[in-house]
C-alpha cells in the first residue's frame, strides 16, 4: 500500500447521532463498491462484482455498531436518477420515498465528475448526503490529487475517503452519518427552465405534494416512469397543467429538454471537478525486472501455448475421417505456437518496451486488442470447458452421483482412496471407505417398512422420477458441481476485470440481435446452467432484452453438462462434425435473435459501461462470491427440480410419457430420419438435457448393430436436442420471469423450430454427402 494512502485515510472514532426512524441508503454508480460498503456496515454479504449491475435486487440489513433500529438499504447501481432502466427506476423510487433517510453516496474517486451528477440530483431532491470517496488507493495510483477539504467546503457535506476492499475508512464513514446534510450544489438552468420549475412546484404545493425541485426537473426531462407517481399524487386537471407547462417550455428550445438540462448540469460539474482535481505525474510502475521477465519470457511462453492450442483445436475441428501423421500434427502445432509467440512478442516489443505501462495494464490492453483478444477468448473458453465441462460435469458429477448418492437398489461399492502419479498410470491404493450411497441406505430403510412397488416408495426413490432419487440427487449431485465450478471461473473473470472487456468485444454482434454487451453475462452463464442464467437476465435494462435473452438461452445455449456429452460424443466420431454443430447452433442464435429483435416492440438498448482496471483476482473474494452464488442458486433451483420431478412422476404414472413417445416417433423417424426409439431421449431431455443426449446416442448405437454409428444421424439428433424445449426447471424459471403465457409461447415456437432445423440439416447433409 502506498505511504500516501496510509496518511490519507483516518478512521474517526467520534460517535454519530441517529434517530431510530432513520434509514441509511447506499446510492452510487455501478461498480463503485456499494455492496462491499454494505457488507462492512451491516456484516451481511451480497454478491460483489467488477461487472456493472450485479446487485439487481435491493438488499437490506441493520447498521452494526450504531443503532440496531437503523435500516441499511443497498440499491442497484445508477448513472442518473432520471432512469433509463429498471434498476435506475428502483433506486430513484427508494430515494423519493417519504421515509426519512441519510444517503451514503458511494463514488469512484477516479471518476468524480460522474459521481457529482448523482450528487447534484440528490441535492435537488433535498436529500441528506455523505459523499464516500471509495477506491481512494486507485485514484492515488493514477496520480490524481483530490482536494477533499475544498470539496467538502464546496458541497457542504461530509466527504470521507475509503478503500472498502481493505476495510479502510469505514469507521469514519459510519461516524459521519450524524453530520449528513443536503449538498449546497445549486445549478441555474436559465430563466425559461427555472420559471418552468417554479410553475410545476406551485402545482405540487396546491395538491399538498411536497415541493421538489428534483421531481420537477425529472418531469421536465421527460421521465416517463414518473407518470404513475404523479397521477396518484395530483388531480387530473393539475396533471394536465404540468404537461402543458412542459410542452410550452419544450417549444422554446431547438433541442430536447433533457439534453438542455444535462448540458447545463455537466457545465457546472466540470467547473467544480476541474477546481477539485489536480493531476500530478505520480504513476505506479511495475518492478523493471518483473516487467522484463513478463514481456520477454512469460508472455512469449504463454502466447506460444495459445498458438499451439489453437492449431490443435483447428486440426481437431477440420479432421473428418481420422487424424493424419502425428509428426505432421506436432510440427503444425509447434509452428502455430512459434508464429503466435513471435508475432505477439514483436507487437509487445514495439508498443510496450519503451512505455511505462504496468503488467496489468498491458494484459488489459491485450484483452481489448481487435485481433489478439479473440484467440485469448478461444483459449479461455476452452479452459472453462475443461474445468466445468470435463472435470465438473464429468469426474465430479460421476463421483457425487454414483458414490455419494448412489442407487436406491444397489450398493455403490464404496469410496476408494488412492494416490495417483500425474502423467503416468501409477496408482497406489490406500483404503476403501464402506459407504454405499445415501439413496442406497434410504432404500434399505424404506424397504423394511414397505414394498419397492409401493406408490410411496416409488414417489421418493423411483429410479426414473423419485423425488429423492432423481429430484434431490439431480439438483445437488449434478447441478451443484457444474454450477460451483462455473461460478468459480466466472468469479475469476469478474474479479480480474475481464468480463467488461468481453462485453465490449461482443457488443457490436449482440446489437444485431436486439441486445448489447451487458447481455454477455447471462449468455455466458447459460453455458453453465440455463436455469441460473435465466434468473440473471434481470440485470438487463428493458423487457425486450430480457425476453430475447431468455428465448436464446432456452433455444441455443447448451448447458455445460449437455455440451460435455455432445463434445465427447461428436469428438469421438470426428472434430469436423463438432465444428458443424457449433456453426449450426451459432447460426440459429443469430437468426432467431435477429428475428426477435425485429418482431418484439421496444427501443434499441443503450450500452454504457465503465472499464475497471485489469487486476489480479483476489482468491478470497472469488471464493466468498462463489459460495454465496451457489447458495443463492441452490435456494432457487432445488424446489424447481423437485417440482419438475413430481410432475414427471405424475405423468409417468398416468401413462402420458408413453403416449408422448408414440406421438413423437413418426416425427422423429419421418422428419429427422432417426430410429423411432430415439423419441424417448428427446422427452427425457425435458427433465435432464445431458441424459437426453446420452439416451439418443445409446439408441443410435443399438440401432446400428455391429456397424459404426451413422454420424449424420448423430449430428442431426444432437443439434435438435440442443435446440429442443428447455429442461423443466428452466421452464419454471422462464414462467417466473416472463409469465406463464410467454413461457408457453416460447416453448410453442422452440419445439417445431428445432424439428424444422433438424429436418433441413438432414436434407443438407444428405445432399452434400457429408
Amino acid at each position: 500500500m502506498p505511504n500516501a494512502l496510509k496518511i490519507a485515510i483516518d478512521d474517526d472514532e467520534t460517535t454519530s447521532e441517529f434517530s431510530s426512524n432513520d434509514q441509511i441508503t447506499l446510492v452510487g454508480n455501478a461498480n463503485v463498491g456499494k455492496s462491499v460498503i454494505f457488507g462492512l456496515i451491516t456484516g451481511k454479504y451480497v454478491i460483489v462484482s467488477n461487472y456493472p449491475g450485479t446487485t439487481v435486487e435491493v438488499s437490506k440489513g441493520v447498521c452494526k455498531g450504531v443503532n440496531s433500529s437503523i435500516e441499511v438499504v443497498d440499491t442497484p447501481g445508477v448513472n442518473s436518477l432520471i432512469p433509463l432502466s429498471e434498476d435506475e427506476r428502483v433506486t430513484r423510487d427508494i430515494i423519493i420515498e417519504d421515509k426519512e433517510k441519510v444517503v451514503i453516496q458511494v463514488a469512484d474517486s477516479k471518476n468524480l465528475k460522474r459521481a457529482l451528477v448523482i450528487t447534484s440530483q440528490l441535492a435537488e431532491l433535498n436529500q441528506k448526503v455523505i459523499l464516500d470517496m471509495n477506491m481512494w488507493d486507485e485514484s492515488l495510483d493514477r496520480g490524481l490529487v483530490i482536494d477533499t477539504g475544498k470539496l467538502k467546503q464546496r458541497l457542504g457535506i461530509p466527504v470521507v475517503k475509503t478503500v472498502a476492499t481493505q476495510k479502510m475508512g469505514i469507521n469514519s464513514l459510519i461516524n459521519s452519518t450524524g453530520q449528513a446534510s443536503v449538498p449546497k450544489l445549486e445549478i441555474d438552468y436559465g430563466v425559461e427552465i427555472e420559471n418552468g420549475i417554479s410553475n410545476i412546484e406551485s402545482v405540487f404545493k396546491k395538491n399538498d405534494l411536497k415541493e421538489s425541485r428534483g421531481i420537477a426537473l425529472m418531469f421536465l426531462a421527460e421521465d416517463e416512469t414518473l407518470d404513475k407517481f404523479l397521477t396518484t399524487k395530483l388531480k387530473n386537471t393539475s396533471y394536465q397543467e404540468i404537461i402543458e407547462e412542459r410542452r410550452t417550455l419544450s417549444n422554446k428550445f431547438n433541442e430536447p429538454l433533457n439534453y438542455v438540462i444535462s448540458k447545463k448540469r455537466a457545465k457546472v460539474i466540470d467547473t467544480i471537478a476541474d477546481d477539485i482535481i489536480k493531476p500530478v505525474t505520480l504513476k505506479s510502475e511495475s518492478n523493471p525486472i518483473l516487467r522484463n521477465l513478463f514481456l520477454y519470457l512469460i508472455m512469449p511462453f504463454i502466447t506460444f501455448l495459445v498458438g499451439f492450442k489453437i492449431m490443435e483445436l483447428l486440426q481437431f475441428s477440420i479432421s473428418k475421417l481420422g487424424s493424419g501423421s502425428h509428426l505432421v500434427e506436432l510440427v503444425t502445432n509447434l509452428t502455430g505456437g512459434a508464429v503466435t509467440a513471435i508475432g505477439i512478442g514483436w507487437y509487445l516489443y514495439k508498443k510496450e518496451s519503451r512505455s511505462r505501462s504496468t503488467i496489468s495494464e498491458i494484459l488489459g490492453n491485450l484483452t481489448m486488442h481487435p485481433v489478439i483478444a479473440f484467440p485469448l477468448l478461444i483459449v479461455i473458453l476452452w479452459l472453462t470447458y475443461k474445468v466445468v465441462g470435463e472435470f465438473g460435469a464429468g469426474a465430479c458429477v460421476d463421483f457425487i452421483e454414483s458414490k455419494i448418492f448412489g442407487d436406491a437398489s444397489e450398493p455403490s461399492g464404496g469410496i476408494d482412496l488412492y494416490i495417483s502419479i500425474p502423467f503416468t498410470n501409477i496408482r497406489y491404493d490406500i483404503t476403501n471407505i464402506n459407504f454405499q450411497g445415501i439413496n442406497y441406505y434410504l432404500g434399505q430403510l424404506a424397504s423394511k417398512v414397505m414394498s419397492r412397488d409401493n406408490i410411496i416408495y416409488e414417489l421418493f426413490l423411483n429410479d426414473q422420477s423419485g423425488l429423492i432419487r432423481v429430484g434431490l440427487t439431480y439438483s445437488i449431485a449434478i447441478v451443484f458441481p457444474i454450477v460451483g465450478f462455473f461460478f468459480l471461473i466466472f468469479g475469476l473473470m469478474e474479479d480480474s476485470g475481464y468480463l467488461p472487456r468481453l462485453a465490449i468485444m461482443v457488443d457490436r454482434i449482440l446489437k444485431k440481435i436486439g441486445l448489447n454487451g451487458k447481455a454477455v453475462l447471462p449468455l455466458v452463464l447459460g453455458l453453465g446452467c440455463a436455469t441460473m442464467a435465466t434468473l440473471t437476465t434481470r440485470i438487463l435494462d428493458t423487457r425486450k432484452e430480457r425476453t430475447i435473452s431468455i428465448l436464446l438461452l432456452a433455444l441455443a445455449i447448451p448447458c455445460s453438462a449437455q455440451l460435455g456429452v455432445i463434445a465427447s460424443v461428436l469428438g469421438s466420431v470426428s472434430g469436423y462434425y463438432f465444428l458443424i454443430y457449433i456453426v449450426v447452433i451459432f447460426m440459429q442464435l443469430l437468426f432467431v435473435g435477429y428475428l426477435a429483435s425485429k418482431t418484439l416492440k421496444g427501443k434499441p438498448p443503450d450500452f454504457m459501461i465503465e472499464m475497471p482496471p485489469f487486476r489480479l483476482p483476489k482468491l478470497g473474494n472469488v471464493i466468498v462470491k462463489t459460495a454465496y452464488r451457489i447458495q443463492w442458486f441452490m435456494k432457487e433451483a432445488i424446489p424447481l427440480f423437485v417440482l419438475g420431478t413430481l410432475i414427471l412422476f405424475i405423468i409417468s404414472k398416468l401413462g402420458l410419457l408413453r403416449i408422448l413417445e408414440k406421438i413423437g416417433e413418426p416425427v422423429v423417424s419421418g422428419v429427422l430420419g432417426l430410429p423411432p426409439s430415439t423419441a424417448k431421449g428427446f422427452i427425457l431431455g425435458f427433465l435432464r438435457r445431458d441424459y437426453g443426449a446420452v439416451s439418443i446416442f445409446k439408441e443410435l448405437e443399438r440401432s446400428s448393430g455391429t456397424g459404426s454409428i451413422n454420424p449424420n444421424q448423430l449430428l442431426v439428433s444432437l443439434v435438435v436436442i440442443t435446440l429442443f424445449v428447455p429442461c423443466l426447471a428452466n421452464f419454471f424459471v422462464m414462467a417466473k420471469e416472463q409469465g406463464s403465457k410467454n413461457a408457453f409461447l416460447m416453448v410453442a415456437f422452440i419445439l417445431p423450430y428445432a424439428i424444422l432445423v433438424g429436418g433441413i440439416l438432414r436434407l443438407i447433409l444428405g445432399f452434400i454427402n457429408v
